[in-house]
């Protein structure tokens, strides 16, 4: 493995680590506060914490609103984040949990897809059965029953594709365009949040009042900063380097992450299906990252 494919890897790891508390903290968010709201607050203090590293980076900011680029952005935006939010923070209210995190790992599978029929993406029998092996080991480790589907679900089947329309859109600026991934993050934050936010506003709701509360807004903050913001620049700094398919199947052990992490934080002790499981992605995950990212030969 070269050392561009290593970085690519080891970026998408960190992002899987951090994409981890998604779950668990989105769905505490949206029982404290409407989807619309926390949605759009949490994208604009991402957006806010990227324009000021860009700022300080002394780099244009005119570059947002470059017209090379501001139709792209847009795009990116509206799937990546305004139509992904909706879908989710609402299916996640009628929805388990656990039917949420199994549904969400159909992402490789729209990664592969749209990798090879729109990417030229190089897909082999050897990544196939990696992303199945990944599949199954989260299956393994969150799966504790059967489900039936409904709208909840539905929504949260459909939002793994808005977030592949997204990178979509966000590998084509990378491969085309000096834009670098800060901004790519930077413009999926501020105009899915102002989207959002728009959006917020026409229910005609107010609930500014409970920013008040430092546990709310210490949320609020973090899931901006870092669920948001970080996790975005890792991601995107990674399928600059690797193939979209390849980092979307590495980053869907975040389910198996976010079962450690509340071990920790809800004093759950994993059992033998989950410890399994884990175990299984892991060789998964070693598998597919010795896999070197390659396109099509031209026809």
């Amino acid at each position: 493995m070269d050392k561009k494919e290593r970085e690519g890897v080891i970026l998408v790891i960190i992002c899987a680590l951090i994409h981890g508390t998604h779950p668990i903290l989105g769905k505490y968010g949206v029982s404290l506060v409407s989807p619309l709201f926390f949605a759009s607050l949490t994208n604009l203090i991402a957006a806010a914490g990227l324009i000021f590293v860009i700022l300080f980076k002394k780099e244009p900011l005119v570059k947002l609103i470059n017209k090379r680029y501001f139709l792209l952005l847009i795009l990116i935006g509206f799937f990546g984040t305004t139509l992904s939010n909706i879908l989710f923070f609402y299916g996640v209210r009628l929805t388990s949990g656990i039917n949420s995190a199994i549904l969400l790992q159909v992402e490789p599978i729209y990664a592969l897809v749209i990798g090879y029929l729109l990417l030229k993406e190089r897909i082999t029998i050897r990544q196939i059965f990696s992303t199945l092996l990944i599949l199954f080991g989260t299956l393994l480790v969150i799966y504790q029953g059967t489900s039936r589907l409904n709208w909840g679900d539905i929504l949260i089947l459909l939002t793994p594709l808005c977030y592949q329309t997204g990178h979509y859109f966000s590998k084509r600026l990378l491969n085309k365009t000096e834009l670098n991934p800060l901004f790519l993050a930077a413009g999926r934050t501020f105009y899915g949040g102002t989207i959002l936010f728009f959006l917020y506003q026409c229910i005609d709701a107010n609930e500014f009042n409970t920013l008040t509360h430092p546990d709310i807004l210490g949320i609020f903050i973090f899931f901006g900063i870092v669920v948001y913001a970080l996790s975005y620049i890792t991601f995107y700094g990674a399928i600059k380097r690797i193939n979209l398919s390849k980092a979307s199947a590495i980053i869907s052990i975040y389910p198996a992450i976010s079962i450690i992490l509340a071990r920790f934080i809800l004093k759950e002790v994993p059992d033998f299906y989950q410890l399994s499981g884990f175990f299984i992605i892991m060789v998964g995950i070693f598998y597919l990252s010795n896999l070197k990212s390659e396109l099509r030969e031209q026809e």
